[in-house]
């Protein structure tokens, strides 16, 4: 009786905070919009919830040992099914957990440093969006399920980077965001349907029985490939990791939650998550090793000369990261675990602390009579004049990553759509019943990339 109870309660944990999102755009329905304060007790109501079914599953698998729930079907044919299952083992329990303190914190925060802002109902109600996106990631027991709840925090995080819309620099931030999330998503769709033709199933505890029954191959080799590619993208590491520092736009609240807690850290729980298909691939493990190592030393530079504070810290982040890529491809998925946590919990307070952080740095200074230039200059030090000038440079040109794949990517692709489009409106012209029609001009969103060439 009692495993049902918890059973039943830990599936609950992604639920809570989609119905309190329900809950208040019904009542921004009212003549009378609900207050802060209507909101925020709302909000933290379905995050205290959600941290009680966290622990649920926590007991139940102290208990029980890992929990494999199997709520139905999404679709079912024959003898092929699409299962709704939720997955608590030890990874889960304590992402599940940790996610809830983590929102419970924000949500706190964010009550004050939000006051009276313009769009304080709508960072809230992206917040519980949030929030049930993120628990149904870490509890997804299967690629599926996993895939919503990655897409949950992904529209999130663009849409709490363009949180300050009236200005132009957030909204192309947002748009490089959403860009580089799009084109990375395709690895985990792909991985997913290569992971149904190669084992038949996506469940990932059906997938860990069935994958030493069919070890290698190419499949297992393009699921791995598939799922680290998608992990980059979500994680920011070399050579997608350059909207990491735009997303510094959006509120101080959100940076530390999505870039320095929990949805950076997303494309590395997916490794963990994956590991028995990760390790059938040796390519997919060296690649994790490589990226992990290129992005920890590009970004650790990088942040030693950013502008400004949460451009710094978000570097240090990549750089943490790029050495759990590393720690996985290694085979340490416990220690990539607790340096997980360990690393989300520094980030998150660093994140809220920053403004007060360089206040106290700079009354120090000034007690030492040490100014930033003085600082910076100690820590290059001990390399040579020229060596020392190529890495500054290099380092504040973000090592003319975003350049290059502007110019030898993202550019000649527009620059093929643009062809092409023409080429469609010209075809359809010809063959319209009333005959050759004036050409329609052709239109491109601006990405951030720089002037628009004329088609």
């Amino acid at each position: 009786m009692l495993p049902d109870i918890l059973s039943a309660g830990f599936a609950l944990a992604p639920v809570w905070p989609a119905i309190a999102a329900i809950v208040i755009t019904a009542l921004l329905l009212l003549p009378r919009r609900p207050s802060e304060g209507v909101v925020v007790g709302i909000t933290r109501a379905a995050m205290w919830l959600c941290f009680a079914s966290a622990l649920c599953g926590l007991l139940l698998w102290f208990t029980s040992g890992p929990v494999d729930y199997r709520v139905g079907n999404w679709y079912a044919a024959a003898e092929y099914s699409f299962p709704l299952v939720l997955l608590f083992d030890g990874l889960s329990a304590v992402m599940s957990v940790f996610v809830a303190l983590m929102l419970i914190t924000t949500v706190r925060f964010s009550a004050t440093y939000m006051h009276n802002e313009a769009g304080f109902v709508r960072f809230f109600l992206l917040t519980l969006f949030f929030a049930a996106g993120m628990q149904l990631l870490v509890l997804g027991g299967s690629v599926e399920l996993l895939f919503i709840g990655w897409e949950f925090v992904g529209i999130t995080s663009v849409l709490l980077v363009a949180f300050f819309h009236e200005r132009a620099g957030p909204v192309q931030a947002a748009l490089r965001v959403l860009v580089t999330y799009r084109v990375c998503d395709i690895g985990l769709l792909f991985g997913g349907l290569w992971l149904h033709h190669w084992l038949g199933t996506t469940v990932w505890v059906e997938a860990f029985a069935h994958v030493g029954e069919h070890p290698g191959g190419i499949a297992a080799v393009g699921v791995a490939l598939a799922l680290v590619f998608a992990a980059m993208g979500k994680s920011a590491q070399f050579p997608v990791g350059g909207w990491l520092p735009r997303a510094m736009e959006g509120p101080t609240a959100s940076s530390a939650v999505f870039y320095g807690s929990l949805s950076v850290h997303a494309g590395v729980y997916l490794l963990i998550r994956a590991a028995p298909l990760i390790e059938q691939s040796l390519v997919a493990r060296l690649m994790l090793i490589v990226i992990g190592l290129t992005t920890a030393v590009m970004a650790a530079l990088s942040s030693q000369v950013s502008a400004d504070a949460k451009s710094a810290v978000a570097y240090a982040t990549a750089t943490q990261v790029g050495l759990m890529f590393v720690t996985c491809g290694l085979g340490f998925y416990t220690l990539a675990t607790v340096h997980l946590v360990a690393h989300a919990t520094l980030r998150y307070y660093q994140f809220l602390r920053t403004p007060s952080a360089l206040q106290d740095a700079l009354w120090q200074q000034a007690a030492l009579g040490r100014t930033e230039s003085d600082e910076a200059a100690a820590r290059w030090e001990g390399v040579a004049l020229l060596r020392r000038r190529a890495l500054y440079r290099l380092a504040l040109e973000r090592f003319a990553g975003e350049a290059a794949l502007d110019r030898w990517i993202a550019r000649p692709v527009m620059g093929v759509s643009r062809y092409l489009d023409g080429l469609e409106r010209r075809f359809l012209a010809l063959h319209s019943p009333n005959g050759p029609a004036a050409p329609l001009p052709t239109m491109a969103p601006d990405l951030g990339l720089g002037p628009e060439v004329e088609a």
